[in-house]
C-alpha cells in the first residue's frame, strides 16, 4: 500500500506540474486503488503550478489563473502557491468530519436537483455582476453557453474540455501577460492570515463537498460563491483550491457509495473494477499524500521559479500558447483548433468589458441546465 501511495505522489506530481498534461491521461491505465487515489489526490496540490505561473488552466480551477496569475506580476506568485498547497490541505482535514453527513446527501441526489442548482448558479452569477456590467455580463453568458451546447453536445472531439477551457480562460491571460517583458522577482513573503485561509479553506470543503454531487459543477464555480462577498486574489485561491482538493476526495467517496463517476481517475476504478476501501483508510491514506504533496510543493517552488527566470517572459508565454495550440491539434486536429479558436476571443472579450470570468462558466451550466 504504502509504495502504491508513493508512486501515486510521483506520477500525480509529473501531471500536476507538466502544462497541457492531466491526471486522467495516467489513471486510464489503470492500477490499484492506492496508486490512482494518491495521483488524483496528488494533482489537486500540483496543478497549481503551471496555472499560476503559466496561465494554464485546469478544468476544476480555471477562474484561479488570472488571480494567480495578478500575484505573479506582482512578485506574489510563491504565496499563490503556499496558499493552493495550505488549503488543499486543510480541505483534506475539514472533509474527515463533513464525510459523516455525505452518505445521506449522495444518496438522496438526483438529476433534477442538479438543474436546478444549477440554474440558480446562472441567476447568481447575472445578479453578482458588477454595476453597469450585466448586460456584457449576459451577452459574455450566452456566448459561452452557445459555445458549450455546441461542443459538448455530441461534437466528434475527444478532449472538450480542454479546449474550451484553454480558449476561455487560458489563452486570454497568457496573451495579456505578453505586455511584461520581464518576470518579476518573486517575494517570500505571506499576506493572508491562518485564520483567514482556514476559514475560506473550510468553505471551500464544504462547497467541494456538494459540488461532487453536480455534474459539471467546478471548484471556480464554487469559488465564485465561496468569495462573492469578499474581495481579494488570495481568498479566491484559498476557495478554489480548497473546493478541488474535497471535489475529488468526496468523489472518489460518491463513487464508493453509489457508483457514480464524477471525475477521471473514478471512471479509471470503475473500469478496472477498483474496490474503495472504508473511509479509514480512505483519510489515512488522503492524509500521508497530503502531507508529502506539501512537502514537495514547498521543495519544488523554487527550481519551478528558478528554471522559469531562466527564460525570457515573452518568450515563455508565446513558448506556452505554442505548446496549448500544438496539444489542441494533437487532440483533435483542426476540429480542436477551431474550439480552441472560437473559445479564445469570448475569454479576451470579457477581460477587455471588465466582465468577471466566472461568466465564462455558463459553458458548463447552460448545458447543464438544459440536459445537454
Amino acid at each position: 500500500m504504502l509504495w502504491e501511495l508513493l508512486k501515486g505522489l510521483i506520477f500525480g506530481t509529473f501531471t500536476g506540474l507538466t502544462p497541457g498534461i492531466h491526471v486522467n491521461t495516467l489513471a486510464e491505465m489503470g492500477g490499484s486503488f492506492f496508486l490512482l487515489f494518491a495521483m488524483g489526490l496528488t494533482h489537486t496540490f500540483m496543478d497549481a503550478f503551471p496555472s499560476t505561473f503559466l496561465g494554464v488552466p485546469e478544468e476544476g480551477t480555471a477562474l484561479s489563473v488570472l488571480p494567480a496569475h495578478r500575484l505573479v506580476l506582482s512578485g506574489k506568485g510563491g504565496e499563490a502557491i503556499e496558499i493552493a498547497l495550505w488549503s488543499s490541505l486543510l480541505a483534506v482535514f475539514f472533509s474527515i468530519p463533513l464525510s459523516v453527513i455525505y452518505p445521506t446527501l449522495a444518496r438522496g441526489y438526483s438529476p433534477e436537483i442538479g438543474r436546478t442548482a444549477a440554474g440558480l448558479l446562472l441567476v447568481f452569477l447575472l445578479l453578482t455582476a458588477g454595476k453597469g456590467k450585466k448586460t456584457k455580463t449576459l451577452i459574455i453568458m450566452a456566448l459561452s453557453g452557445l459555445l458549450g451546447i455546441t461542443v459538448l453536445r455530441g461534437f466528434p472531439v475527444e478532449e472538450p474540455f480542454y479546449h474550451l477551457f484553454t480558449g476561455l480562460f487560458g489563452i486570454p491571460v497568457i496573451i495579456s501577460a505578453l505586455r511584461s517583458r520581464d518576470f518579476p522577482e518573486q517575494e517570500a513573503q505571506w499576506e493572508i492570515d491562518v485564520g483567514t485561509l482556514a476559514a475560506f479553506s473550510f468553505a471551500g470543503t464544504l462547497i467541494g463537498m456538494i459540488s461532487s454531487l453536480l455534474p459539471a459543477f467546478t471548484a471556480s464555480m464554487g469559488a465564485a460563491i465561496a468569495t462573492a462577498f469578499s474581495k481579494g486574489e488570495r481568498n479566491f485561491l484559498a476557495a478554489a483550491y480548497s473546493i478541488n482538493t474535497a471535489n475529488f476526495l468526496f468523489g472518489v467517496i460518491n463513487y464508493s457509495l453509489t457508483g457514480r463517476t464524477r471525475n477521471g481517475v473514478t471512471v479509471a476504478m470503475s473500469r478496472n473494477g477498483v474496490t474503495v476501501p472504508g473511509c479509514d483508510i480512505l483519510f489515512l491514506s488522503a492524509l500521508f499524500v497530503g502531507f508529502l504533496a506539501v512537502l514537495a510543493g514547498m521543495a519544488l517552488l523554487r527550481v519551478y521559479v528558478k528554471f522559469i527566470r531562466m527564460i525570457p517572459y515573452t518568450h515563455l508565454n508565446l513558448a506556452v500558447i505554442v505548446l496549448l495550440v500544438a496539444l489542441s491539434l494533437y487532440f483533435d486536429g483542426l476540429l480542436g483548433l477551431w474550439v480552441l479558436t472560437t473559445s479564445s476571443p469570448v475569454g479576451y472579450l470579457a477581460g477587455v468589458w471588465g466582465v468577471r470570468r466566472t461568466s465564462c462558466m455558463a459553458v458548463l451550466i447552460v448545458p447543464l441546465v438544459i440536459g445537454v
